[in-house]
C-alpha cells in the first residue's frame, strides 16, 4: 500500500485542551455547519466518548471509539476516497466498523467513485440537525408562532419582575442545581447522565472554550438557561437549553432571549439534534426550521 494511505489508528490521541487551536483551524478550513465540528462539542463530550484525533495528510480526523462513530474529516482541501478507504480499513484492523459519519450529501454528489468502497446510508431523522434563522426566533413572525408568543405573555404577566442575566462564574452551582433536578426526573436514561457529565465538563472550562449563556431568573429563582457558543463565521450553536417545566412560558423565553442576544452576530443558530425523542422533536419542529442539516453514512463494503 502506498504511504500515502498508510493511517495509524495507534497513533491517534485523546482530544484535549492543549489541541483547541489547532483542531479549531481545521474546524474553521471546512466551515461545516454541523455542531459536530464544534471543538467545544468534541471537548465536553471527549470524556463520555473516549474521543481521540489524528492529523493525517492535512486532514483531522476524530474518532469516538464508544459508539463507534469516525467523523467525516476536515481540512482546507477535499478528502480523497481512496484515503477516507485506507482510514476506514484501518479501523477495521483495529475491530471497529469503519462506518464514517456525518458525510455532507455534496461530497456524495461529486465523488461517485466512492461507492466502489463504501454504501451511502441517510444517518436517521434522530441526527439531523435544526437550523433556525435568528431573527425569525427573536421576532417569533406569523400565525405559526403565534402559541409561543402567547406563552412569553403569560410568562411576563405572571413574573413582571423576572430577569435576564449572562451566566457568569458565580452562577456555575445554580445552573448545575437546575440540571440535577431536571436529571432526577430521568434518571432510567443513560444519555441524560451523559449529558451531566458534559455540562459539567462545559462549566469547567467555560471561558477556555469561548462559552456564552443567559439565565431566566424569576421570584428569586432559576427558571431556565442556556449555553451557546460559535459554530461558524455566521452561525452558533446552542449546546445546553434547560427549562424548569412547571413554569409555564420558561423554555419559550429563554430561547426567544437567547435569540435576541445573538441577533447581530450571527444569522443562523444550530439548536442540534432531538435524537429520537418524541416531545424534543415536536418541540424543535415548532419553531419552524429553515434548514434540516442530514448527513449520511459511509458504510464499507466488503473487502
Amino acid at each position: 500500500m502506498s504511504t500515502e494511505f498508510s493511517f495509524d489508528y495507534g497513533a491517534m490521541k485523546p482530544v484535549s485542551m492543549d489541541d483547541m487551536e489547532e483542531i479549531q483551524r481545521s474546524l474553521a478550513l471546512s466551515g461545516y455547519p454541523s455542531c459536530e465540528y464544534s471543538f467545544p462539542n468534541l471537548y465536553i463530550w471527549a470524556e463520555v466518548y473516549g474521543t481521540v484525533r489524528s492529523f493525517f495528510n492535512g486532514h483531522l480526523y476524530v474518532h469516538m471509539p464508544s459508539v463507534d462513530e469516525l467523523l467525516f474529516p476536515c481540512g482546507e482541501k477535499p478528502v480523497p476516497v481512496r484515503e477516507l478507504a485506507a482510514v476506514s480499513r484501518e479501523l477495521r484492523a483495529h475491530s471497529f466498523s469503519g462506518t464514517i459519519a456525518h458525510v455532507p450529501p455534496s461530497y456524495i454528489a461529486t465523488h461517485p467513485e466512492l461507492r466502489e468502497y463504501f454504501e451511502p446510508v441517510p444517518m436517521g431523522a434522530e441526527n439531523d440537525e435544526y437550523i433556525y434563522l435568528t431573527r425569525s426566533l427573536a421576532e417569533l413572525p406569523g400565525g405559526k408562532l403565534s402559541k409561543k408568543r402567547n406563552l412569553i405573555s403569560q410568562f411576563e404577566r405572571n413574573y413582571d419582575s423576572f430577569e435576564l442575566k449572562r451566566i457568569e462564574k458565580e452562577d456555575f452551582r445554580t445552573v448545575i442545581s437546575l440540571t440535577e433536578h431536571w436529571r432526577l426526573e430521568h434518571l432510567d436514561d443513560t444519555r441524560v447522565e451523559n449529558e451531566r457529565r458534559a455540562i459539567n465538563r462545559a462549566l469547567e472550562h467555560y471561558g477556555q472554550l469561548g462559552f456564552d449563556g443567559l439565565m431566566l431568573l424569576a421570584g428569586g429563582e432559576l427558571k431556565a438557561y442556556a449555553v451557546f457558543s460559535r459554530l461558524t463565521f455566521n452561525s452558533c450553536t446552542v449546546q445546553f437549553e434547560k427549562a424548569d417545566l412547571d413554569c409555564k412560558g420558561a423554555s419559550q423565553v429563554i430561547t426567544n432571549q437567547t435569540a435576541k442576544h445573538l441577533l447581530n452576530r450571527y444569522e443562523f443558530i444550530n439548536r442540534e439534534q432531538d435524537l429520537g425523542i418524541p416531545g424534543l422533536r415536536h418541540a424543535k419542529q415548532s419553531y419552524m426550521p429553515v434548514l434540516m442539516l442530514r448527513d449520511y453514512y459511509l458504510r464499507p463494503r466488503a473487502d
